[in-house]
């Protein structure tokens, strides 16, 4: 009896080291790689140093310029983001710094710790951990993709930002679990380096765009050599002439670039929303004047045209246009600044019955009777007028579920046998305003959704 109780204790023994064994080569990770995230972690902490400089530098010229980038929506939009960006970059910090205060506490770094799990899950599982983390990326991220001007960035994609992250594999994971919980220090830190450098780029970009729309580009600028290489996807190549030689004097540039005449141009440029076909404003309110202390060139040409201290533009067709200012109040032609604008279609009209009590879908035939007329609007660039005609509509009564009545109006105004169907209205019946089509002044025609009314006496 003994010796069969020792084997059965000798067996479960050999059991449970040989589910040990399995479990460890399922899990195991050279600590090699862990030691190299390490490394990685350095290399983060690194790159972000250098971005918060330009973070820095760009602030700053935000700071000069903010009342000139609140004139345009889009860079109101990208600095609002950006602002929420900040608030991101101070969570995923605040996460970090619990994390190494944390380890302090403990006697410890995440160097002693790389290897080790509990720990660092305990602190991240914490109130002031991954939690706060994750509520405040989500709410990032729908406040990005909620905002009225956005950028491509990738920050939902690269994080990722999902409740659920599908693996390599196929597999569904929990998102604190896909990257925090469950992990060896190296990687659960390397992962919180890695965001925050993410969200630092991301601010710069929004940053930079922003800067975009008033004029200003990152460049390289040298004090030895007056040409400007602005960072662009491709980099202009300068001839071997235009260059400054060894030895050669350079000369000073003494033109200031933010005279009173670039200033104003910046301030009274109106170079979004533009629509073709439409009398669209380019400069407002603008004292300058062209051909004597400015020009102004459009390609492809168009004509423009000055009422008082306003310049307008017709844009002829869609696309990209390229606006190049000159300074000519020392006589030669010498360039500002140049310029790309994109030419949208007209968006499509809204149509509506005119009149009061007209947007309801249930309606007295008393108030159809007192309109007169289908009108057409569109909600851009506070238009005052409809850039355009409405040619035709078909209006149709159902009486008793089918279709009693119908007829073609001819132009805007209800003509005699649209005033003849809307006399016979019954209460309950429904009349539908259909097939409106429409002529604009960029040469297209659009069609919008019917009108449907119930009548209710």
């Amino acid at each position: 009896m003994a010796e069969g109780h020792v084997d059965v204790k000798r067996y479960q023994i050999i059991s449970l080291l040989y589910i040990v064994f399995i479990c460890f080569s399922v899990i195991n990770i050279k600590i090699s790689v862990l030691d190299s995230n390490i490394y990685t972690i350095k290399s983060l902490q690194s790159i972000e140093k250098e971005e918060l400089k330009k973070v820095d530098i760009s602030n700053k010229i935000i700071a000069d310029n903010l009342e000139q980038i609140n004139k345009s929506a889009k860079a109101a939009s990208y600095l609002k983001i950006r602002t929420r960006l900040t608030k991101s970059y101070s969570v995923v910090n605040n996460v970090l710094k619990h994390v190494d205060d944390e380890f302090t506490k403990n006697n410890t770094n995440i160097y002693k710790q790389f290897n080790s799990r509990n720990l660092i899950e305990e602190i991240l599982k914490s109130d002031k951990g991954v939690k706060l983390l994750e509520v405040d990326l989500f709410d990032l991220s729908n406040f990005i993709k909620t905002s009225p001007f956005k950028l491509q960035a990738s920050l939902d994609s690269v994080i990722p930002i999902q409740k659920t992250v599908t693996t390599i594999k196929g597999k569904d994971e929990n998102w604190a679990y896909y990257l925090f919980y469950h992990k060896p220090t190296s990687i659960s830190y390397m992962q919180l380096e890695r965001i925050k450098l993410l969200i630092t780029k991301t601010q710069l970009l929004y940053q930079e765009a922003a800067l975009a729309e008033i004029g200003y580009q990152p460049t390289y600028f040298s004090q030895f050599n007056p040409k400007l290489y602005v960072l662009k996807s491709t980099v202009k190549e300068y001839k071997e002439e235009e260059l400054i030689k060894p030895g050669q004097k350079v000369v000073n540039v003494t033109d200031e670039v933010f005279d009173e005449l670039f200033k104003k141009i910046l301030y009274s440029l109106h170079t979004e929303n533009i629509f073709v076909g439409l009398n669209n404003t380019l400069l407002n309110d603008f004292d300058f004047m062209l051909g004597k202390d400015f020009d102004l060139e459009i390609s492809p040409r168009v004509n423009i045209v000055k009422t008082d201290k306003n310049y307008r533009v017709i844009f002829g067709k869609t696309g990209e246009y390229m606006l190049k200012f000159y300074d000519l109040r020392k006589g030669a032609k010498k360039v500002l600044f140049e310029k790309k604008i994109n030419v949208n279609p007209i968006p499509d009209p809204v149509v509506r019955v005119k009149g009061d009590n007209m947007g309801n879908y249930s309606i007295s035939v008393k108030d159809l009777l007192s309109a007169e007329r289908l009108e057409a609007k569109l909600e851009i660039n506070n238009l005052n007028y409809f850039p355009g005609r409405i040619n035709s509509f078909k209006v149709v009564r159902i009486h008793n579920g089918k279709e009693e009545e119908a007829v073609n109006n001819y132009g805007e105004l209800f003509q005699s046998p649209t005033q003849k169907v809307l006399g016979a209205l019954k209460k309950n019946d429904i009349l539908i305003f259909d097939n409106v089509n429409m002529s604009l002044v960029d040469g297209s025609t659009r069609s919008s959704a019917p009108i449907i009314y119930k009548i209710i006496d």
